[in-house]
């Protein structure tokens, strides 16, 4: 017999109450003699025998009742033997962005529901979501009905999403049931993105199948609009960057909207790779913000992008304080020679990080004391980071509580070179059509390997090692770069393409094109103090009003208006995350076929308890029997007690 909730049997040590109560009533051992019952005979004797055993029997009751009802509460159940015949299955959908590409999700529910009437009696089903987060739409259950309602019921998000954390939950999932054979169905379009950061390494646990989905359709026709933001120089106009993913050309239409009023409409001619336009138009006084839209294509879901009307900028870049030549601070200040968006570096406050500030991180001095209370709370509320490595236990321990291993590289005669550059980043739109040549050739002389399940490489050392990354669990925004911020550890501060970097990476963490009310779908944005109400103004589906207080977190994009308890009120554009426009499929399926494991599967014992032991318990309810039989004794017990409390 195994127990669900085997704590509640040490009430069963309330069994020595009764016993300790027996003992206490036993017959004095000093004998006093009564002259008037000396003459009674036999049957007074026999009289007091059978009281004698009436309370033992009583004790027992009692003690049977207490162990029964403690048995009850820990909720007992027996292993089905024949369940090591049966199926366990867990259904993994991809309900990112992208799956809302024509025909990709109605083909991945249609192979989930028929993975699914392939199961039989005895056997069970779970149904689990990627985004943005792992997440049980219906636990293990032998409810093939349930489970076949929510996949129908189930639809494509507006996020991204990454592969390695659902697929190790799944697996481990799978790898605690009873079951004989155990099959994860992976509903998912293979999207290049999604498994940027995985770990191939790492097998799925034996005896766990995988079943993929079919090979994903190619869109005929794909582009997003993938930046806005107002002319520089122009009170009327709007720049529109668009990203052509075809190889051949295309002719589109844009429009502008002020909700359902038609402000300008333009053709636009689209060759491969960035297209920029820019839009004459007269902005409405009374517009609290502009949708832009192309006429639908294979993936509508990115054809339209918001601008909020306010356009406030923060430049201040947080910068802890360092003993020698700061070039950090010297690329800052060079970017005040643009146009537009010039960055000023200022030291850590004595309180409160502003919220509205970008934080760059190079030394174990702001993980201690009262800077990492400041940190965190700064973090938490959705304030972006950029953190370069110095390898100090406290950088690495505050790294390792989200989940990201830092490990440095051993020492070679020969410079380090970061390879794999993800040319479709934000961060290296100064680069866009340019060479990436003068990033290939930076030399690192010191360097660390990033690894996580919430990573995106950005870049990666020769050996295939996470070098550059960003960190987007829970809508944070982090980028983290594998190797220290001085001279000594790298010659790139002296090279030209290190201040167009810094820029980009800058804005990209402060989530604007030049301004700050441009977030993307997933971020945690920091709101006024004092809270107040958040609400949708245009979005492609409805969303409800929310009373917020702190930061929020979007799940659809739109034009959202928040309306502070102080009287503030103000403006946002959310936006969907551009890089999950990019269809492309990884491109080594061989490495997701492998993720099989080829060793012999652990063979679990009887008593092992899996997801699949609460639904057993509930199939057999012996706790309801033994709770029935306790109540029975407790009256028998009643009546004997009765009997003999004279």
């Amino acid at each position: 017999m195994n127990w669900l909730f085997p704590g509640f049997l040490a009430g069963a040590a309330l069994i020595g109450l009764p016993v300790l109560l027996h003992f206490l009533r036993m017959k004095p051992r000093a004998v006093v003699r009564f002259p008037s019952l000396r003459f009674l005979g036999e049957t007074a004797l026999r009289d007091t025998r059978r009281h004698r055993l009436l309370r033992w029997l009583t004790m027992l009751l009692r003690c049977l009742a207490i162990g029964l009802l403690a048995a009850a509460f820990a909720r007992p159940f027996f292993v089905d033997s024949a369940a090591r015949n049966h199926r366990a299955m867990i259904i993994a959908l991809d309900n990112s962005m992208s799956m809302q590409t024509r025909g990709r999700w109605e083909s991945a529910q249609t192979k989930a529901l028929e993975q699914l009437d392939t199961l039989g009696a005895g056997d069970q089903a779970a149904l689990l979501s990627m985004h943005p987060e792992p997440t049980w739409l219906v636990r293990m259950t032998d409810d093939f009905a349930l489970v076949r309602a929510s996949i129908k019921s189930a639809h494509p998000g507006f996020g991204k999403t990454r592969y390695a954390k659902p697929l190790r939950m799944a697996g481990e999932t799978l790898a605690a049931h009873v079951a004989g054979t155990k099959s994860l169905v992976w509903m998912a379009d293979e999207q290049n993105i999604g498994w940027r950061g995985a770990d191939f390494t790492e097998k799925l646990p034996a005896g766990v199948k995988i079943v993929f989905a079919d090979a994903a359709s190619i869109p005929e026709r794909q582009a997003a609009i993938v930046a806005l933001r107002k002319s520089i120089g122009a009170t009327n106009g709007i720049d529109v960057t668009i990203q052509q993913f075809h190889a051949t050309a295309d002719a589109r239409k844009l429009t502008v909207r002020a909700g359902n009023r038609v402000l300008a409409e333009q053709p636009v001619p689209l060759r491969a790779g960035e297209n920029r336009f820019s839009v004459s138009l007269a902005w409405p006084a009374d517009a609290a913000g502009l949708r832009v839209s192309l006429d639908p294509d294979d993936l509508p879901a990115d054809d339209s992008a918001w601008i909020a009307s306010s356009a406030t900028t923060t430049n201040s870049v947080l910068l802890d304080a360092t003993t020698e030549t700061d070039f950090l601070a010297h690329a800052l200040r060079a970017t005040q020679k643009l146009d537009v968006s010039g960055l000023q570096p200022v030291p850590f406050p004595q309180g409160a990080w502003p919220a509205n500030s970008v934080a760059i991180l190079r030394n174990a001095n702001s993980f201690r004391g009262a800077s990492l209370n400041e940190l965190n709370r700064f973090f938490d509320a959705g304030g972006p980071l950029l953190i370069f490595l110095d390898g100090s236990a406290e950088q690495t321990a505050w790294l390792k509580q989200r989940g990201i291993q830092v490990t440095a590289r051993a020492a070679t005669d020969e410079p380090l070179h970061l390879r794999d550059w993800d040319s479709e980043h934000p961060i290296l739109a100064a680069f866009a059509g340019e060479s990436l040549l003068p990033l290939l050739e930076v030399e690192f002389y010191r360097g660390f390997n990033l690894k996580g399940d919430s990573l995106v490489p950005l870049a990666n050392w020769r050996d295939g090692k996470i070098a550059l990354a960003e960190w987007t669990a829970a809508g944070h925004r982090l980028l983290l770069a594998g190797f220290p911020a001085d001279r000594e550890s790298m010659n790139w501060p002296t090279k030209p393409s290190f201040v167009p970097f810094i820029h980009r990476a800058v804005q990209w963490l402060a989530a604007h094109e030049d301004t700050r009310e441009n977030w993307h779908v997933g971020d945690l944005i920091p709101l006024p103090d004092g809270g107040g109400n958040w609400r949708a103004l245009d979005t492609p589906i409805q969303q409800p009003n929310q009373i917020v207080k702190g930061s929020v977190q979007p799940a659809v994009p739109g034009i959202y208006e928040f309306g502070g308890s102080d009287g503030t009120r103000k403006f946002f554009a959310v936006n969907v995350p551009p890089e999950e426009s990019d269809l492309s499929s990884w491109p080594n399926p061989e490495q997701l076929a492998a993720l099989e494991s080829k060793d012999a599967p652990k063979l679990l014992a009887a008593s092992t308890l899996s997801i699949s032991s609460e639904i057993t318990e509930n199939r057999q309810n012996i706790w309801w029997w033994m709770i029935a039989l306790a109540g029975l004794i407790l009256l028998a017990e009643l009546a004997l007690a009765n009997r003999t409390s004279l």
